[in-house]
């Protein structure tokens, strides 16, 4: 079974979460891990504005590729189609990162694995 990480899994993966998610164990034995490019942005911008230390790497890009060579992570692209999903998803999340996510779960036809239980109100499987 293929799987998607949201941003906070892929930070809970990599330790520099607070709380560890029980599902991680999953990530491990998908036959193919996704994580959305947009989690790159989010991670950039909370770096950037000091609310995420990511430490011992200096830059956010520095971080995703560690993250994505280590834990053997498949970047998956955003377009305007995952965009436009994205936007006529119905507004229980207002989190654009999230609901671009869960856009792109849809696409792949995957679960999310996720802290965040708002994921359960679309039309895909959160993991938690």
């Amino acid at each position: 079974m293929d799987v998607i990480l949201d941003t906070c899994a892929l930070l809970s993966l990599a330790g520099i979460a607070d709380q560890k998610l029980k599902c991680l164990d999953d990530f491990k034995n998908a036959s193919e891990a996704y994580i959305s490019a947009c989690s790159c942005f989010e991670i950039a911008l909370k770096h950037k504005r000091g609310q995420l230390d990511l430490a011992p790497y200096s830059t956010a890009q520095e971080f995703w590729q560690a993250c994505l060579d280590h834990y053997g992570l498949t970047e998956y692209p955003v377009d305007a189609r995952l965009f436009q999903e994205s936007v006529t998803l119905p507004d229980h999340h207002a989190d654009p990162f999230d609901r671009i996510i869960i856009a792109t779960a849809q696409a792949l036809g995957c679960p999310v694995i996720t802290y965040d239980t708002r994921f359960k109100g679309y039309d895909v499987q959160a993991m938690q």
